[in-house]
């Protein structure tokens, strides 16, 4: 395996279980813990993690942006629960939208028999949605964004206030009880923004890791969120406050 593809997986890792070790990245990868200890610095240098004795420990950063090819390959298991969850909430018909996020590319998986409209602006959306002649497939056009795998600008934006949907199907970099949904970045938060504006019903996928934390940009209240779908139990302070919005909440327990 080449170093830039160890690194990568290291990441992977990293992001699901926030703290490794260099014996055990050694040994799952059997290469020397020398090599490990250099992959770490690398990527103590990229501002991914900190480098602790024995070990590494994620780094939290506002702006945190990761290729959509490491957020595919983690969680598998928690994010397809959830988007089975959120396919229940489609009905026959419904106009939706999808947003770019990896979490909400798993419903493609659970509604392709389904007449449908849907619009998005992830490109892995749109290849998988294409297939099936029972859906309708729009597009709302943009710049492409290499790193998203989407298409976000200001055409992107004036199209979504164009049209409404019955469903929206979102997620955020992060969710805090006094500021709500956070991005990575304001043209995505404007993405988000503009889709809630323009939903019957929002339904936000946002799995455990996200919960109590902040990101670049604040992107909406908890008010403009009508479902939560989660992959376990919230706490109480978490139930009270989703109560308190009167939010649907979905939690999907393996």
């Amino acid at each position: 395996m080449l170093s830039i593809e160890r690194r990568e997986k290291i990441k992977e890792i990293l992001l699901k279980k926030k703290n490794v070790t260099v014996s055990e990245m050694a040994e799952l990868f059997s290469v020397s813990t020398e090599t490990i200890r250099r992959d770490f610095e690398v990527l103590s240098k990229e501002g991914f993690l900190i480098k602790t004795y024995g070990g590494a420990s994620l780094l939290f950063k506002k702006n945190r942006t990761v290729s959509q090819k490491v957020k595919t390959s983690i969680m598998r298991e928690e994010k397809a629960r959830m988007a089975q969850q959120a396919a229940k909430l489609i009905r026959p018909n419904d106009c939706i939208f999808l947003d770019h996020t990896t979490t909400v590319f798993g419903l493609c998986d659970f509604f392709a028999d389904m007449p449908l409209t849907v619009m998005t602006n992830s490109l892995p959306v749109m290849e998988a949605v294409a297939q099936h002649s029972n859906i309708s497939l729009c597009v709302p056009g943009g710049e492409f964004d290499q790193k998203n795998q989407a298409f976000f600008g200001i055409e992107t934006i004036q199209t979504l206030k164009r049209h409404c949907f019955d469903r929206a199907f979102l997620s955020c970099s992060s969710l805090d009880m006094d500021y709500g949904l956070h991005d990575s970045g304001s043209m995505i938060a404007e993405v988000h923004r503009s889709i809630m504006e323009n939903s019957d019903s929002v339904c936000l996928i946002a799995d455990h890791t996200k919960f109590g934390r902040t990101a670049y940009v604040r992107t909406s209240p908890l008010d403009t969120i009508d479902v939560l779908i989660t992959d376990q139990k919230v706490s109480e302070d978490w139930r009270r406050c989703f109560e308190g919005y009167e939010i649907q909440l979905i939690e999907c327990e393996d």
